[in-house]
């Protein structure tokens, strides 16, 4: 064999080694993510820290559920890695005895019970028609909150969807819901004079979290380096948006087309005053000690039966925090 026939075959015996050691490397790690619900003004945050680690080498891929409870189970299933869902019914799977943990907040709680004008007091709702998402959610635990602090029993209705329960609530099929602030603007916008905001649940219960970043405990430990960079991203998120609100109009215009270019202002508003992103990251011990207690309380969680170390892992939020530094 000649000189130069070595040297060719050595050449490309390199190029093929170099091509499985750097193939791996250099395809994008993908992160599967389950919504509870289709995409609204909540989720731009994490919409846009998708589009950033996709520049990073990681892929989101986003699944949005009709239910908040098939997103937590293709969590739990490893149909999906990272999901996103109401903070109970996540605290509620552990308690089920799912491997799953509370690792950050999305968004607090925003809801507001809309009724029309003729309702003044939450006693008068007693026997009338209230709609909630669905069973184990955020809009369960604050009407039955509300039945039992004001000794009512109204008649229950399971309309998944603020939207649809804002139109719901328009043609006269119900009298009361908690609605998301987009549903509460468009509502009062339609039908002016016609409907109010009974209760400001944002307002009395500010410790209450909302819907919250959650993942399996073993895909925690076995992919902390993807989780880390994931959670940056969305802190990072949380920042700009409260920076510059600006930013929520451009962005909400461009991800979220059927929403109403009127009333991103008034929604954008709402949200920096409720301060709706929280740009730490929302999963501290006392609001989630202070949330435990509400379910408790509102009758979805058997008392003690789960604890905050049970149902957060603040281990991700935590080495991000001591990175970015904390605001």
């Amino acid at each position: 064999m000649t000189r130069s026939i070595v040297v060719s075959s050595a050449l490309m015996i390199m190029l093929a080694v170099g091509l499985v050691v750097t193939g791996p490397a250099q395809a994008q790690k993908k992160v599967r993510f389950a919504y509870p619900s289709s995409a609204d003004m909540g989720d731009i945050p994490s919409l846009l820290a998708w589009e950033q680690l996709k520049k990073q080498g990681i892929e989101v891929v986003p699944t949005f559920f009709p239910r908040t409870d098939l997103a937590v189970q293709a969590v739990v299933a490893g149909e999906a890695d990272i999901g996103s869902a109401a903070g109970i019914a996540v605290v509620k799977a552990v308690e089920s005895g799912m491997n799953v943990r509370v690792i950050g907040e999305q968004v607090r709680n925003e809801w507001q019970l809309v009724t029309p004008v003729s309702f003044k007091d939450p006693k008068q709702l007693d026997g009338k028609r209230v709609g909630y998402h669905a069973p184990i959610t955020v809009t369960e635990a604050l009407v039955k909150w509300m039945a039992q602090h004001f000794k009512i029993a109204p008649n229950w209705l399971i309309i998944p969807g603020s939207d649809v329960r804002a139109e719901a609530i328009m043609r006269g099929q119900l009298d009361a819901t908690p609605a998301e602030i987009v549903d509460v603007l468009n509502i009062l916008n339609a039908k002016p004079g016609q409907f109010h905001v009974l209760i400001s649940y944002a307002k009395i219960f500010p410790q209450l979290i909302g819907s919250m970043y959650f993942a399996r405990a073993d895909y925690l430990q076995k992919e902390s380096a993807a989780v880390d960079s994931v959670m940056e991203a969305l802190l990072r998120a949380h920042r700009n948006a409260e920076e510059r609100p600006a930013s929520v109009r451009e962005n909400a215009l461009r991800l979220l087309p059927e929403t109403k270019p009127e009333l991103i202002d008034a929604i954008a508003a709402n949200y920096k005053e409720l301060r709706i992103w929280d740009i730490n990251g929302g999963a501290g011990k006392e609001r989630g000690d202070a949330s435990i207690k509400f379910f408790e309380d509102a009758g979805l969680l058997k008392k003690g039966a789960v604890s905050f170390a049970q149902s957060f892992d603040t281990g991700p939020l935590d080495r991000v925090l001591k990175k970015i530094g904390r605001k």
